[in-house]
């Protein structure tokens, strides 16, 4: 009696605390799904601020208004691009002048009840208005910097569906067109809550069985329920879903162990039986972890190298029987170490769990992802073709290139793939990783965040640039290096400086190009070597070379070695160079994410008195934000924009966009690859008054440019080689 009275009330209590954990986890998973509402709500409302925020929409939509520029920019924009149903402008008096519901740009008829759903949001944006003040006053304030966007956003029941409505507000981003009036243009926009919409919902909160329905529907037995309110608070949706129960889990996991103490109460002769099972559940739980941590990476629980090779072999077993291929992604990510560096190890352990994630989220049922090192991850994709190959390694590269938020704060990683198709069987586990391996170091020597294919002309490049790694440590030893220096010339045609180019004269491949053995110095340890060089010999021609500046481009690895500094204090002291005249050129990469280190770098460079230029300015991450923050002196007008100077209009435009930028920032600028005298004049046009390129000489020996200095002019080439396209050779 007191063993089954025991009994009774252990059991009672178990279901008690079952039933309270699962009304907690309920209210929990309420209060995420209402808050997780309201945030994709927040997401999509954001959305419509790229055209809202804008000077061509307020003139446009304020000061004349266009319907041909409307549709094409605002309506076909938020309807093909955002995905939105509904897109509706109103005037500065709030009288609807287009509206575009599907494919109709023309269905003002048609908005009524739309237009009366969103008359409190929009009361909320002229309200945000009027408290804003006069744009131009709030844009001084500002300092350069785009407005704060104004917008609200409801649900609404309309004849269109129910909706997710948004207003928001037309402004200038940098006050080139003004409203005529205090009130500009409200945009309204629209995007239908459906099954979309609630699969999104669920699967970024991992809920189940999800369905929208009116606020009176019959509930679903066993489901939990969510009122959707619009703007007066009344229930105009009801989404319901099945919720997890931890507590009946719990109830079903433990009764077995309840039942157990309960005989073991009542046969106390089983005791020992009963203690020797236990024991031997304990030791099978041991071996397994013990197994599950040989196969199994500590930090993220993804697969290890072991368990990938196991897999490789499983893989390439059904490869030998089904004619199944796979494919192999080495991965890496790009800027590990240097968030590792300079966020410490945790945030470097957060940033591997949430790229662990991602990563997760672009395999397939059948698709193995495992962990490999520190930075290396590698996914087995099952079935795979060609196309699926490229989609996948297209769809990490992706993934990662967005900032990741953890812990630290937001960082910036990417990450670069090696791609191996393997579609027959006379390979084993290490030939697959080797082939995927291969393709990530040729992707590497593109660029990061890029991937490759393998290919087998792959084997004999690696060994090719193996060779010429050696041999390039070998030509640094002996000095069979050289430097040569392009003229830069000021508008009227004045000389003021040159770039230092190094040039590799091999004996037997002949010229070898630096976009060829540059990055293969960065990636076998010789950068600190090549960089010494050409800064010394860049160093010790300045002193023949008058007044000229000298702009000496340091690449990024360079720059990270903890050594750089240091060491090029002792070279100024033992050179005895001018540092003023010294101009260091730096490329965009180096600036991403929130790196101090960098910035104390540049900071200690500006120190010495070297002057600080941004190469190949637009081609990469350009950022405002860099230009302030960093210490930047001048930027460098890539030459991929000025190829196209005079006969793309687009290409005039970008250029007369970063002198004027330049301009503003007080900064210099110049630009590269000017080959013919349509470009030049183009270039005056805009206002950039420093140039550089084959029209002024192709880079050449010191003693060139010395008897240029003599003669008091620049040597203007030829029309027919002002016309040769710049070789990526030239730099």
């Amino acid at each position: 009696m007191v063993s089954a009275a025991l009994g009774i009330g252990v059991i009672t209590a178990l279901m008690a605390f079952a039933n309270m954990a699962d009304r907690s986890a309920l209210q929990r998973e309420q209060q995420l799904l209402q808050n997780g509402f309201t945030g994709l709500l927040d997401e999509h409302a954001r959305r419509p601020s790229a055209v809202a925020l804008w000077d061509e929409a307020v003139k446009n939509l304020d000061l004349s208004f266009d319907h041909d520029w409307t549709e094409s920019n605002i309506g076909q924009y938020l309807a093909g691009v955002q995905g939105f149903e509904l897109a509706v402008v109103l005037d500065r008096t709030d009288q609807p002048i287009f509206a575009m519901l599907g494919d109709d740009s023309r269905a003002i008829g048609q908005v009524g009840s739309v237009l009366a759903a969103s008359a409190p949001i929009v009361d909320n944006v002229r309200e945000a208005e009027r408290l804003r003040g006069p744009i131009t006053d709030h844009l001084r304030k500002m300092d350069g910097q785009p407005p704060r966007i104004i917008y609200s956003t409801a649900v609404s029941n309309t004849d269109v569906g129910l909706l997710a409505l948004t207003a928001t507000l037309v402004q200038p981003d940098f006050g080139q067109s003004l409203p005529q009036t205090s009130r500009s243009a409200v945009l309204i926009s629209g995007e239908v809550i459906d099954d979309d919409f609630l699969s999104d919902l669920a699967r970024r909160y991992l809920l189940k069985q999800v369905h929208l329905g009116a606020p009176d529907a019959e509930r679903i037995p066993g489901h939990a329920a969510l009122m959707v309110r619009d703007s007066t608070r009344q229930p105009i949706a009801m989404i319901q879903w099945k919720p997890q129960r931890p507590g009946a889990e719990m109830l079903r996991m433990s009764m077995p162990l309840v039942l157990v103490a309960l005989i073991a109460l009542v046969i106390l002769a089983m005791r020992y039986q009963h203690r020797g099972r236990q024991a031997t559940q304990r030791l099978v739980q041991s071996e397994a972890r013990v197994a599950h941590l040989a196969y199994h990476d500590p930090l993220t629980g993804l697969p290890n190298r072991l368990r990938l090779a196991d897999h490789l072999d499983g893989a390439i077993e059904l490869l030998r029987k089904d004619q199944r291929s796979f494919a192999v992604h080495c991965i890496d990510l790009d800027r590990f170490n240097e968030i590792n560096d300079n966020f410490g190890q945790k945030a470097g352990d957060d940033l591997i769990r949430e790229v662990s994630r991602l990563f997760s989220l672009c395999c397939g049922p059948h698709d193995l992802l495992a962990r490999l090192g520190k930075d290396e991850f590698a996914i087995v994709q099952s079935g795979a073709t060609p196309d699926g190959a490229d989609a996948l390694a297209a769809r990490l590269i992706e993934l990662a290139g967005k900032p990741v938020e953890i812990d630290a704060g937001r960082v910036f990683s990417g990450c670069t793939v090696g791609v191996a198709l393997i579609d027959h069987p006379d390979v084993d586990a290490f030939e697959c990783l080797r082939r995927a391996d291969l393709a990530l170091n040729m992707a590497k020597t593109s660029g990061r965040s890029g991937y490759a294919m393998y290919a087998p002309a792959m084997d004999g490049d690696l060994r090719q640039r193996l060779e010429i790694r050696e041999d390039l440590r070998e030509a640094l030893a002996q000095g069979d290096l050289s430097v040569a220096y392009q003229p830069q010339v000021h508008q009227g045609g004045k000389l003021y400086g040159v770039e230092a180019l190094v040039r590799w004269n091999h004996s037997a491949r002949g010229h070898v190009p630096p976009s060829l053995f540059v990055p293969i110095a960065e990636e076998g340890g010789l950068i600190d070597k090549l960089g010494a060089f050409v800064l010394r010999r860049a160093f010790e021609d300045s002193k023949v070379l008058g007044n000229l500046r000298i702009a000496v481009n340091i690449s990024a690895a360079q720059i990270r070695l903890p050594d750089f500094v240091p060491e090029l204090e002792l070279l100024v002291e033992e050179t005895g160079v001018d540092t003023r005249r010294i101009e260091l050129e730096i490329t965009e990469g180096l600036l991403l994410g929130d790196d101090r280190t960098t910035e104390q770098t540049l900071g200690r460079l500006r120190d010495l008195g070297f002057r600080i230029a941004l190469d190949d300015f637009g081609t990469g991450y350009s950022s405002l934000s860099y230009l302030q923050r960093y210490p930047i002196d001048k930027i460098k007008i890539d030459r991929s924009f000025i190829s196209n100077l005079g006969t793309d209009s687009s290409a005039d435009a970008v250029v007369n966009a970063i002198v004027r930028l330049a301009r503003a920032l007080r900064l210099d600028v110049i630009a590269e690859g000017v080959e013919t005298e349509i470009q030049r004049v183009c270039l005056a046009a805009a206002g950039c008054d420093d140039i550089q390129g084959y029209l002024f000489g192709r880079p050449m020996p010191v003693l060139a440019i010395q008897a240029m200095m003599k003669d008091h002019a620049v040597p203007v080439a030829q029309e027919t080689v002002r016309n040769l396209p710049v070789s990526a050779a030239a730099r």
